[in-house]
């Protein structure tokens, strides 16, 4: 393609930069490398224009921390000016996708403080739509929706552009909803006008909008003829984020129309791309796809690899909500608190005023007053703090078990029961593992309370450092202990039930003055379909724990292996009622 001659007019050539952006992404880089070269001519307003325009660049490229450092030079050279909105909105993207919640909400808060003083429509309604974006790729679909509807609120018909967009992130909060048929409608509805208008790349997300929608509504036929147009018109723009994200629904796709050569084809291109946070959600659904073609194939060794892969990436994903939602309630707390204080300032400086014209003559005694104020304000202050400190240290007390030092049954058992009902609306797998000291009555009994109390101590020291930290271990019972484990399925509950297993009975005992061998059985249970709580877990896991204890002790037991016919259930059961 020839070089775009640069225009002698510098504002004449960033406006059209910023409108084939939208309609021509590849003649707009041309453009800018073309104006590069005479960037030391610009004024500085359009400078920062032109840094704001390069880093959106670098963002359909890919090239997120490339765009954040250009970014971040624009905004010193847009102070003044309400181009400034683009470039936080821009480097509020660019952090999200890099999964660094915290600074895209500072810069977010940036924007939203720079709206309160926006009194021109247009860029007021621009500037909704750019925060219904970045909370759309934060996955907040509450605000997508909310700054969706004013943006369009403030939209006449020949704004075209900023219709567009809405009608986008309205579409996008249906297929958030699960509202798959009325999503797919939107989608439709968005596409054409879009395309329609002379805003092509906008009708390229809404195409891609249509196919996922079909594909979760399990039509994936159709969901793959809309995926693979988008596709194309999104490598036309070299939009690299969306065209590594239609790959992998694509995969989806082909893997149920049980075409598993394509369906590897794309799952496989996710899986070339870059380990970075930007592409964990994507790796997470090509790698599960890969392990059910592998499982198909009946090539196993390759179906647990990427089953493993799935779970790395699960977990990845996991953390990073937890990430996005401590940032975002973060942000709200500090939006919050600035708001009180500052209406709390006005309150104290309107009282300021009353008191000094009420009592102007009363100087002296004013004084006093607000000196026993303070006074009192800072002792109140001071009782508080220390109220506070005092309250979190019980409550901390209430949680923990005085003895190892883990979670008590109380606590142990709220937290695996929330764990487990997260697990559950993700659709992911739960285990349980219940394990319990061997003759630790014999302990107590020849060795003193003393030694039983040491012994305890030291199995939770040999395996607090082994336990995952989103796992939870908790003491239930004198000897008896619980291990939740969110996200792993049996077969994952029996390895650590082993590797537990083995570092207790290495536990060296001479150090508690006695010579005697600590051992412990194990029962484990994995998450069924018609599981609603975790008590059924737990009881299947304390029927395995008996089948050891009924067996000879130091093992560990499956509850699904120890029923696998009805004779041995049947046996099982006399065993336990015998032992109880």
């Amino acid at each position: 393609m020839p070089l775009i001659a640069a225009p002698k007019n510098y504002d004449e050539a960033l406006t059209k930069i910023e409108t084939l952006q939208h309609s021509n992404l590849p003649d707009a880089i041309e453009l800018l490398k073309t104006l590069e070269s005479e960037f030391d001519s610009m004024s500085r307003l359009q400078q920062g224009r032109f840094l704001v325009f390069k880093g959106a660049a670098s963002i359909y490229a890919g090239q997120y921390q490339t765009a954040i450092d250009t970014l971040n030079q624009s905004e010193a050279l847009l102070k003044d000016s309400e181009m400034l909105f683009s470039a936080y909105s821009y480097e509020a993207t660019a952090y999200i996708v890099l999964r660094h919640f915290n600074d895209a909400f500072n810069v977010m808060g940036k924007s939203l403080g720079l709206i309160e003083r926006i009194e021109d429509v247009n860029l007021k309604r621009a500037s909704y739509l750019r925060l219904a974006s970045l909370y759309a790729t934060m996955g907040i679909t509450e605000e997508v929706a909310t700054y969706a509807a004013k943006a369009l609120a403030l939209a006449s018909p020949n704004d075209v552009k900023d219709v567009c967009g809405a009608k986008l992130y309205l579409s996008v909060h249906q297929l958030e909803l699960k509202s798959y048929s009325q999503a797919f409608d939107e989608f439709k509805f968005t596409r054409s006008f879009c395309e329609s208008s002379g805003y092509p790349l906008i009708a390229y997300i809404a195409l891609k909008g249509m196919g996922e929608s079909k594909l979760r509504s399990d039509e994936p036929l159709p969901a793959v003829s809309y995926l693979l147009d988008a596709l194309k018109g999104y490598e036309s723009f070299n939009f690299q984020l969306e065209i590594n994200s239609t790959h992998a629904l694509l995969s989806e796709a082909y893997l149920m129309l049980q075409d598993f050569t394509k369906a590897e084809l794309h799952a496989q291109y996710v899986m070339n791309l870059v380990d970075d946070s930007s592409n964990t959600e994507l790796k997470h659904g090509a790698s599960r796809v890969l392990a059910k073609i592998y499982a198909q194939k009946q090539q196993f060794e390759q179906a647990y690899e990427y089953s493993r892969k799935e779970q790395y990436y699960n977990q990845l994903l996991f953390d990073e909500s937890k990430m996005k939602t401590l940032a975002y309630q973060a942000a709200k707390f500090n939006a919050d608190e600035q708001a009180r204080e500052i209406n709390l300032l006005n309150k104290e400086r309107e009282l300021y005023i009353a008191q000094q014209m009420v009592k102007e003559r009363e100087y002296t005694n004013m004084l006093m007053f607000i000196t026993i104020l303070v006074g009192g304000l800072f002792f109140l202050g001071i009782l508080l703090i220390v109220g506070s400190l005092q309250k979190r240290k019980f409550m901390r007390m209430a949680r923990i078990d005085a003895l190892t030092g883990v979670l008590n049954r109380g606590a142990g058992q709220e937290l695996g029961e929330n764990l487990f009902v997260q697990v559950a609306a993700r659709k992911g797998d739960f285990c349980v593992i219940l394990f319990d000291l061997d003759h630790f009555k014999l302990i107590n009994d020849s060795y003193g309370h003393g030694t039983g109390d040491w012994a305890l101590k030291k199995v939770v020291e040999s395996l607090k450092p082994h336990i995952r930290n989103g796992d939870v271990f908790a003491r239930i019972g004198g000897e008896e202990f619980a291990i939740f484990l969110p996200y792993a399925n049996e077969a994952k509950g029996m390895e650590v039930a082993e590797q537990c297993r083995v570092r207790i009975e290495a536990i060296d005992t001479h150090l508690s003055g006695h010579k005697f061998v600590i051992t412990a059985s194990f029962g484990v249970s994995g998450m069924r379909s018609e599981d609603l709580s975790l008590d059924p877990l737990l009881h299947r896991a304390d029927m395995a724990l008996y089948a050891v204890k009924s067996s000879g002790r130091n093992n560990v037991f499956c509850y699904s292996d120890i029923l696998k016919s009805d004779k041995q259930a049947t046996s099982l059961g006399n065993r336990l009622v015998s032992m109880r």
